[in-house]
């Protein structure tokens, strides 16, 4: 009886790890998909300006007060000092060095 449930409950957990690994994986996919459509709008500009724009993360030209593009990733999602950084705003220099540290936050 013991066997049986111990059994049950790790095949339980197990299906859940499973289901939110699945989960996770194609939100990753979704959101790296998502910046590569859309980024290819921003034009390369001599520096941007990345952070919290309404609980997402915001890209903005450097020197300019407005977003030119809120992504869908949730400023929430974030680990801790990455959140932080966020939060202060990281300037990056080039649309590449943009491009991977948005990915770096997507996955």
């Amino acid at each position: 009886m013991k066997r049986t449930l111990k059994l049950l409950c790790l095949g339980v957990v197990l299906t859940t790890a499973i289901l939110m690994a699945s989960m996770a994986l194609g939100r990753i996919a979704a959101t790296d998909d998502y910046l590569v459509e859309h980024l290819a709008d921003i034009a390369e500009h001599p520096g941007y300006l990345v952070r919290d724009t309404e609980g997402y993360i915001g890209i903005y030209y450097k020197g300019h007060g407005y977003p030119v593009f809120i992504t869908n990733i949730p400023l929430a999602s974030l680990r801790g000092r990455d959140r932080t950084e966020v939060e202060e705003g990281i300037i990056v220099w080039t649309r590449r060095e943009l491009m991977e540290l948005l990915e770096d936050f997507g996955s």
